[in-house]
């Protein structure tokens, strides 16, 4: 792929990722040129497509946390964070269950919510979130399971 295909591929996944942490379009714009001026800056030899996305993931990620440790304010989620990102499976739901859905992972710990995201919005395997997160495959798994049992006691 060009590099003008790569950032036509993985733009929307890069700018979702950054909005849900930073929490606004501006901040999440400045995560999303900090990733990608990264990635022109690396040599870029990657063993698979599934190696680049998660480098990118992962970079993402960091960009992020940096940008909100050097930032010292907290601000409530923007309604339109999920803006970017489809629901599969929606087409039945309304937009109440939707809304509330939002709520409820706003009130998520970040570790729950952070794997929960990747995981449902993202499609990533466990394994590749442990990857991508350095953390064991079991942490993983075991913060998906408590994730999921959060929002379902917020959502009861």
């Amino acid at each position: 792929m060009s590099d003008e295909e790569i950032v036509r591929f993985y733009s929307d996944m890069i700018f979702s990722v950054a909005m849900r942490y930073v929490r606004n379009t501006t901040d999440a714009e400045d995560v999303y040129s900090e990733v990608f001026l990264r990635y022109f800056k690396r040599v870029r030899t990657f063993q698979s497509e599934e190696h680049r996305k998660a480098w990118l993931l992962r970079v993402t990620i960091n960009c992020s946390k940096e940008f909100l440790s050097h930032r010292s304010y907290h601000e409530e989620l923007d309604d339109d964070m999920f803006g970017s990102v489809t629901l599969t499976g929606t087409s039945e739901a309304s937009i109440e269950d939707i809304l509330a859905v939002r709520e409820a992972l706003k009130k998520l710990r970040d570790d729950y919510r952070e794997v929960i995201e990747l995981y449902y919005f993202n499609d990533l395997t466990v394994s590749e979130i442990a990857q991508m997160l350095q953390k064991p495959v079991d942490t993983v798994k075991s913060h998906l399971r408590r994730g999921r049992e959060k929002l379902k006691e917020l959502l009861s």
